[in-house]
């Protein structure tokens, strides 16, 4: 049985990252592994930033950003090789294609999101992959794109499971039987037109799921810069504590609500396959790993904390102060689908409806312009979104000391409070 690996842009930030993601893959290299990778560190940010440009056609920023990617990967590539040359060849003509993509950006900016940022993955596999020869480990490349199918629904591509899992198969089947492992993109996958499409922001842990799903794997293990799954981001909180097992169900419902380490659509598929998720640390990878699984015994012994920055509160008015009803929610939340916007929080009373989202500038722009023709609304930017599962009152009141409360929700297990 496969185990499948994931490895973030974060770990890989510099040559020393890739060197340690080799370490750690050579132990394992001769059996049926699948080794999933994101675009070096801030790529992904500094190719969306690329790819507004070009729409707003800022020629002198848009060659300067250009040119500081291709250096970035240029230095790494020098730091990596004792002879670079090769892999700078491979290296140009990858991104000569990048080049003349974002010369013939269309106006369609979802597909032209995934035609663009799709190169991130793409830059860091064709890296790794020469790195991993030039350690004589027996690494094969597959391309995502030619084993993800999915949809046209550019930016969080729904995925034909029974077409990926049949494709999955076949490019390993041989592979692993010559005591190879697999190389491949996380994030990216391919339309029926062969198009690129992006499964969704951070989808690399979504990659890897389905992979292992695919493969009915032994186990999908994400290494991370943390020891393992937290009850709270330890840059934010002191005292956090290592979360050694939580289920499935505690999983999804932290990565519902905003947990940084699992990505959302991560857990369903293990599940479905009773796929264990480990989280271990790329720095300490001899440390016992938390575990997802069915196990549910240690989901109510410690609290957790999910914080989420930069949220806006929309908070919506009918015109005539008559009651938001079932055909007044349906218009909103045909905005909010349209504009590809996720709710993060939501309340209903009698005359208005208060929505909590991520803060995205043109997104928000989009939304407001369709919405003021019905509806009279006013907003509230900066705002911070805390989310406390198992709480206690000790919890609540050290989190909400000297805050303003815009929005709180409670319900059994779950707290949910908006502040500034």
């Amino acid at each position: 049985m496969a185990r499948i690996f994931k490895f973030g842009g974060a770990l890989m930030k510099d040559a020393e990252g890739i060197r340690r993601v080799a370490s750690i893959v050579r132990p394992y290299a001769y059996n049926p592994l699948i080794v999933v990778i994101s675009a070096l560190g801030k790529t992904t940010n500094a190719l969306e930033e690329i790819l507004q440009l070009a729409f707003d056609r800022k020629e002198t920023e848009l060659r300067q950003s250009v040119s500081r990617l291709k250096e970035k990967h240029h230095h790494i590539i020098d730091k990596l090789f004792e002879d670079s040359s090769l892999c700078k060849i491979r290296f140009a003509a990858l991104f000569e294609e990048f080049e003349k993509k974002l010369e013939n950006v269309r106006d369609d900016k979802y597909y032209a999101y995934d035609r663009i940022v799709s190169f991130g993955e793409r830059f860091s596999s064709l890296i790794l992959y020469e790195f991993f020869i030039s350690e004589e480990l027996p690494c094969v490349h597959i391309d995502a794109r030619m084993i993800i199918a999915t949809d046209t629904n550019y930016t969080s591509a729904r995925v034909n499971w029974d077409k990926t899992e049949k494709l999955v198969k076949s490019a390993t089947v041989q592979l692993f039987a010559e005591g190879k492992f697999m190389l491949t993109e996380g994030f990216i996958g391919a339309d029926i037109s062969g198009n690129p499409t992006t499964l969704g922001r951070e989808g690399s842990d979504f990659t890897a799921a389905i992979l292992a799903y695919a493969l009915d794997a032994r186990e999908v293990t994400i290494w991370k810069d943390v020891p393992g799954l937290m009850n709270a981001d330890p840059n934010r909180f002191d005292d956090c504590l290592k979360l050694d097992r939580i289920s499935y169900h505690e999983a999804i419902e932290l990565a519902f609500y905003g947990a940084s380490v699992i990505h959302p659509k991560t857990i369903q598929p293990l599940q479905k396959k009773n796929i264990p998720l480990l989280v271990r640390s790329f720095y300490q990878p001899e440390n016992k790993p938390s575990v997802i699984s069915d196990d549910n015994s240690m989901d109510t012994k410690i609290p957790k904390i999910i914080v989420k920055e930069n949220q806006v509160l929309l908070s919506i008015q009918s015109k005539d102060l008559s009651f938001i009803a079932e055909d007044n929610l349906t218009t909103i939340f045909d905005a909010f689908s349209q504009h590809k916007i996720h709710i993060n929080l939501m309340q209903h009373s009698a005359v208005s409806f208060s929505i909590c989202f991520d803060y995205q500038q043109s997104k928000l722009e989009a939304l407001l312009q369709d919405l003021k023709t019905n509806f009279p609304f006013k907003y509230n930017e900066g705002l911070q979104l805390i989310t406390v599962r198992h709480y206690t009152e000790d919890i609540i009141k050290k989190l909400l000391a000297g805050k303003q409360i815009f929005l709180e929700q409670k319900s059994r297990s779950t707290l949910q409070v908006l502040v500034k």
